[in-house]
């Protein structure tokens, strides 16, 4: 776990070499979705009021609907921005380094969390701004991945996640987006 942690130490800093880790390491993958569930764990908590209502006995049917959104976001989010690199802006890259990398930004959205608590408001602004980061990430992945340029990894990273509220305002997959 320590090498995972390292990696995502190093993907928060935007650093080129936790991108071209996540490219040649398939077990990175599996480190994703691990990194997926422990931030939904941990949205859980601070969204049911800490670590003692984890296990309530009310709480388990948001616990699971907040897992499973996560999950779905992550695999969404990769497949969008995937599918806009590969057949709109005619980049490179697998889907399998999408995922990578998108789970290893996953756990920036905690701070979704955080400007809801400090605004003290839910909804669409919070998950908005708490997404700034997890974006940038994503743009930086999608440059090292797909060799755009950055400005195109940038656009494709907000499209994506344009597509991934659209999505999710249709199915309505995430209990943050609601009111």
């Amino acid at each position: 776990m320590g090498e995972v942690f390292r990696r995502f130490l190093q993907t928060i800093r935007l650093e080129r070499e936790a991108f071209v880790w996540m490219s040649f390491n398939d077990r990175a993958t599996g480190d994703a979705l691990v990194l997926v569930g422990i931030t939904q764990l941990l949205m859980f908590a601070g969204i049911a009021g800490g670590l003692r209502s984890v296990f309530s006995i009310g709480a388990w049917d948001l616990l699971i609907a907040l897992v499973l959104a996560g999950l779905v976001q992550w695999l969404l989010y990769s497949a969008i921005a995937w599918a806009l690199v590969r057949y709109v802006v005619q980049g490179s890259g697998d889907y399998a380094t999408y995922l990578r990398f998108t789970g290893f930004a996953y756990p920036t959205t905690l701070a979704t969390l955080a400007v809801a608590l400090v605004i003290k408001q839910g909804g669409l602004i919070p998950f908005v701004l708490g997404f700034v980061w997890f974006i940038a990430i994503i743009a930086r992945g999608i440059e090292y991945e797909s060799d755009l340029p950055r400005e195109r990894a940038w656009l494709v990273a907000i499209g994506a996640f344009g597509g991934l509220l659209l999505v999710d305002a249709i199915l309505g997959f995430s209990p943050i987006l609601r009111p």
